[in-house]
């Protein structure tokens, strides 16, 4: 008998809020377990038992991948669910009065944030750089269309961007 999927797509803009996380926990719940996920919306499950597993998201530079980093993560009960450069999911089942997070101290937080404001303010210089070479070029259809979906995106990029400045602001309060 062959397993039951489901490939759901579904767009989140941030992953720090926990709406992602909390969807995929839900799902669990019901029987949807996450097994790939294709950036960047496309969700794929399998079905299996109903579980209450709980979901994390980390980064962490691809080029600095470290068997260390996995190990530490596995030791601490986590599942690597999928890793896709430098992006990871990470499942466990919940534990009741036990830290659900793969960071718990402030310092690792504040690491986390910064990888974050890495990858988004790189993404978005790439967005810019791109958009004022634009008008250099003569625009054809397809150029029209690439450029359009890069104007599409550089609102939500600012915006990942100023929240997870907020949020490393906070945490360095914190840390005072």
């Amino acid at each position: 008998m062959s397993e039951q999927r489901s490939h759901v797509y579904k767009w989140f803009i941030e992953l720090d809020d926990g709406h992602i996380e909390e969807w995929l926990r839900a799902q669990a719940r019901a029987g949807w377990h996450l097994q790939k996920f294709h950036m960047p919306c496309r969700f794929t499950f399998v079905r299996g038992e109903p579980a209450d597993n709980v979901y994390r998201f980390d980064s962490f530079p691809a080029w600095k991948r470290s068997s260390d980093y996995e190990q530490l993560c596995q030791d601490a009960g986590w599942e690597l669910v999928f890793c896709w450069w430098g992006s990871y999911c990470w499942r466990k089942p919940a534990a009741d009065g036990k830290p659900n997070d793969i960071y718990t101290d402030t310092p690792s937080k504040i690491a986390r944030q910064q990888r974050l404001l890495t990858y988004f303010g790189l993404t978005g210089l790439l967005l810019m750089y791109n958009l004022m070479g634009s008008s250099d070029r003569e625009m054809d259809t397809l150029r029209m269309v690439l450029t359009g979906v890069q104007l599409a995106l550089v609102l939500p990029m600012s915006y990942l961007i100023w929240r997870t400045i907020g949020r490393l602001q906070r945490l360095r309060r914190q840390a005072l």
